[in-house]
């Protein structure tokens, strides 16, 4: 005989009803017990699903809460955090003090969840404008990655954020552009893995393929009058720009960047893009450029610069926000660092004594100063700007003396001259520098402007330089001074690198920060 828990009352008053008892015909007490095991787990399911439907229908009954007092502003219009990237209203948002529907928890919990991801999509792999292999997605985890700190920063809204705002988009809007990142990542995993130092003409078979088909995709656009100046093709053009300055030939950035300039005069100027702001952004930057670095003394740098505000020549980025372009800038300098090493490597001051002691006094010089001044105050101060002068004053020379060196030019007072003759004219004013930054760098621009016949536009533009970092942080301006002291101080001397973080460009680039 089993008892069956939970079945209908054979009795009319007290619990004592509540079981219901059923004879078995099993011929031994162990299948009795068989028998009555069953019967219980078949009532303890049967209340389980009872209780579990219970719960349902009490869960899908209306709970209002008590509205937040800062949901909407005081004016009804939506407060900046959330806004999505665009700068548009939340369409969440939309209403403005208008209720919700369906008050409750459920209700709100995905109104919350709306807010959060406004901005953003919880994961990249699902945006990707090409179908994506396993290599594919090794490339892209090692793209952001390299960029983690400065996308992922739990930073306030209001804040510029380059790669997130601004790079992140644009690379994820066409395939071209994805290809062309897909071919940046290959190239810069090649030389993490291959152990050689960063520098242009990469032979990693898989950034050239990657290449090939962001190349491809891109030709099909500019042969169709429909998409020749579309967007996507811009952007795949600046991206196509990017792989070439840091792991191409200056031969192919000249051709690419000749032909984003016909674009930008065929489509009406760079105001044209206006409604694509980050487009307008990236592509306004480009513009700035005449040759692949920023090193290079020949770029229009001087209309993002603090003569900006005096200079009529400048008013034609009067509809730009001019301190986004300085970020963008930055990272884009931090690059050029990196194939400067590249080219650097191999030799570096080890030649040249003088120059590389008067690199030592500026090494010596910030080592005194970082743990001081600059910690009580974030602007900008005379001593840095002095030593901000020297070291690009220094790697300018050094640059000139590259780019000349590789594009065959004739080394009069151009090339290996250049460093000859610098480190003569450091060599009989050193009782004058050998002790003071200060005269240092009077020196140095008195070299630029004996050693090169457009000397004084150089020291304009070094001038540019200091102006543009020391308008952005203080760990933009300490993490450059790191990594050119670094560079110039121990490659080519067989010594080690500066022991310290964020002594070379890539780890600056994965520690800095979004402003």
């Amino acid at each position: 005989m089993s008892p069956r828990a939970g079945g209908p009352s054979s009795g009319t008053g007290t619990g004592l009803g509540t079981s219901q008892f059923t004879f078995v015909a099993e011929n031994n007490q162990s299948e009795a017990r068989s028998h009555a095991m069953r019967q219980h787990w078949k009532g303890r399911h049967k209340r389980n699903r009872e209780s579990k439907a219970s719960h349902q229908r009490i869960a899908s009954l209306p709970r209002p809460l008590l509205p937040q007092a800062t949901s909407v502003a005081d004016d009804g219009s939506s407060p900046v955090r959330h806004r999505n990237s665009d700068g548009n209203k939340s369409p969440h948002r939309e209403a403005g003090n208008k209720k919700p529907q369906q008050p409750g928890i459920p209700t709100q919990l995905v109104c919350g969840m709306s807010y959060a991801l406004s901005s953003s999509r919880p994961d990249p792999f699902q945006t990707c404008p090409v179908h994506l292999t396993s290599q594919h997605q090794k490339l892209l985890y090692h793209w952001i990655s390299t960029h983690a700190a400065m996308m992922f920063e739990d930073l306030e809204v209001t804040e510029f954020n380059p790669m997130r705002d601004v790079w992140f988009p644009l690379d994820l809007s066409n395939a071209s552009s994805f290809n062309c990142v897909m071919a940046h990542s290959a190239a810069h995993l090649a030389h993490l893995y291959g152990g050689t130092p960063p520098r242009r003409g990469t032979n990693s078979s898989d950034a050239l393929s990657y290449k090939i088909e962001a190349l491809r995709i891109l030709r099909l656009w500019l042969s169709d009058p429909e998409t020749e100046l579309c967007d996507d093709a811009f952007a795949a053009v600046v991206r196509l720009l990017t792989f070439e300055r840091y792991w191409g030939t200056v031969k192919d950035w000249k051709t690419h960047r000749d032909g984003l300039q016909r674009m930008i005069n065929a489509k009406g100027g760079v105001e044209a893009l206006h409604d694509n702001w980050r487009l307008e952004l990236v592509v306004y930057l480009v513009s700035l450029m005449s040759r692949p670095s920023w090193l290079e003394s020949t770029n229009n740098l001087d209309r993002i610069s603090h003569r900006l505000l005096s200079t009529p020549v400048t008013q034609r980025a009067h509809y730009l926000d001019v301190q986004k372009i300085r970020c963008l800038w930055l990272i884009s300098f931090i690059q050029d660092m990196r194939t400067f090493m590249g080219s650097f490597y191999s030799t570096g001051l080890s030649g040249y004594p003088t120059a590389h002691a008067a690199v030592e006094l500026l090494r010596q010089n910030f080592q005194d100063s970082v743990g001081t001044s600059l910690s009580i105050d974030q602007k900008i101060m005379e001593w840095e700007e002095e030593m901000l002068s020297c070291l690009f004053s220094l790697s300018l020379l050094i640059q000139d003396s590259i780019s000349n060196l590789y594009e065959g030019a004739s080394t009069t007072g151009t090339g290996p001259s250049t460093l000859n003759g610098l480190e003569v004219y450091l060599r009989s004013s050193k009782h004058m520098w050998m002790n003071s930054v200060h005269n240092l760098r009077i020196v140095l621009f008195d070299s630029l402007a004996m050693l090169f016949d457009d000397g004084e536009s150089k020291k304009d533009y070094v001038t540019d330089l200091v102006q543009v970092l020391g308008t952005l942080s203080l760990q933009a301006r300490q993490g450059v001074e790191k990594c050119l002291l670094n560079l110039l101080n121990s490659l080519g001397n067989n010594s080690m690198l500066l022991i310290d973080d964020c002594w070379t460009p890539d780890s600056l680039l994965s520690s800095m920060h979004g402003y």
